[in-house]
């Protein structure tokens, strides 16, 4: 069997439906019988509804689809193709459809239009009918979704919305990445460095406290020269430079005055940068909720889910005291039914379990290569007339019998 990979020849070839298309009988970890047709027909579909340029437009502008649907040739990066065209197909005579694709097609809005999705695949798996954008005629608003239980025709309103990276954790990120490359960019710049056996001049860069957007060309330049001028001199330089960074540089010759200076400092990697501060994953969670409330019809009953695979909330705080926090949050809105937050990493096999606490619960289940955990978190203060039957639905939803 050839390559998977091989029949992609020019660049145009990335951007091929017919490609992908012919792409799936050589990747032999797809059943033959099963996945491999249902791949070939999710392709046939989502190029139908996704139009003909979706590819070279998603490519270009960065749409999440493409990475993880097309730009990935692994088997899982197709059976996640299979799940997006077989979700799409079930609702396309859903109200809101349209709507739903103009999202998807959208490279600022797709993120967020998978995870309207996902949620929408969860609540139709145990029986409720969906609706997408409902307009509420007395707002204005336009939630994610409307459910509606076909037992009881009882409707429940439903927002999605991502718990994202905040601003300092993205700082920090950019921080790192620019400080990173400015580093290992002037290394390799310097004279003679690419003859790899022979060492190179040794930088080590501490950022000691978040540099501004308008300050980084400054440190950076500032980076830069300092490696250039121990090249040149083949002297050891340490510096500080306007209290963002510190900074030791050895030449070539002998690396041991950085080497100490930064095992003084207990540094491990040549760039190092302040740590994201933990401790205000929880709030952003508490504070999204808050605002996600707002799009809920005060006389209906809500339910709010957020996803947060772009967050460390799940990574810095205990399962217990998500729950009880988002508890005690939710209380606040006789309105709101529950509060979902859930989790997706790629961590290895994990065994699939369900924790409960009162009327909550943590649910962890895998999926392909892909570890999902949900904080499913139930109001106990909820004060609108809901049949059992359509509460036992919903809790279905995200929490296996």
């Amino acid at each position: 069997m050839k390559d998977s990979l091989s029949i992609f020849v020019t660049r145009d070839d990335h951007f091929s439906w017919g490609k992908y298309d012919e792409q799936i009988d050589l990747i032999g970890e797809l059943t033959p019988d099963d996945e491999r047709p249902r791949a070939k027909d999710s392709i046939k579909y989502l190029r139908a509804v996704l139009g003909e340029d979706f590819l070279a437009h998603a490519w270009r502008l960065g749409n999440p689809i493409y990475d993880w649907c097309f730009g990935n040739s692994a088997p899982h990066a197709r059976r996640s193709l299979i799940r997006l065209g077989e979700q799409l197909r079930s609702f396309e005579n859903v109200p809101g459809f349209k709507n739903l694709i103009a999202g998807l097609t959208n490279h600022t809005k797709a993120a967020e239009a998978l995870t309207v999705l996902g949620a929408a695949s969860s609540f139709s798996r145990v029986g409720f009918t969906v609706e997408f954008d409902p307009r509420i005629e007395t707002t204005g608003k336009i939630p994610d979704l409307l459910l509606v239980d076909p037992d009881s025709g009882e409707e429940i309103y439903v927002e999605v919305s991502r718990l994202r990276a905040g601003g300092e954790q993205e700082l920090i990120r950019r921080n790192h990445e620019v400080v990173w490359h400015t580093v290992f960019n002037a290394i390799w710049s310097c004279p003679g460095a690419q003859d790899v056996t022979k060492p190179h001049v040794l930088p080590y860069v501490r950022v000691l406290r978040l540099i501004s957007e308008k300050d980084i060309p400054d440190v950076l330049s500032k980076i830069q020269e300092l490696i250039f001028d121990t090249a040149r001199t083949g002297e050891h330089i340490e510096d500080r430079f306007k209290d963002y960074i510190e900074i030791a540089v050895s030449p070539a010759h002998d690396h041991t005055k950085a080497e100490a200076w930064a095992a003084e400092r207990n540094m491990r990697d040549l760039v190092e940068v302040p740590p994201i501060r933990l401790d205000k994953e929880l709030k952003k969670a508490i504070d999204k909720v808050n605002r996600e409330f707002d799009q809920i019809p005060p006389d209906k009953p809500g339910i709010i889910a957020i996803p947060t695979s772009e967050n460390l909330l799940f990574l810095a705080f205990h399962p217990q005291q998500i729950i009880m926090e988002i508890a005690d949050e939710v209380r606040r809105h006789p309105n709101l039914l529950c509060a979902v937050l859930f989790h997706g990493v790629m961590e290895g096999h994990q065994e699939s379990t369900i924790a409960t606490l009162d009327d909550h619960a943590f649910v962890t289940t895998m999926d392909d290569i892909t570890t999902e955990r949900t904080a499913f978190i139930m109001n106990d203060s909820f004060g609108l007339p809901l049949s059992p039957n359509t509460i036992e639905r919903v809790r279905r939803a995200f929490v296996p019998l």
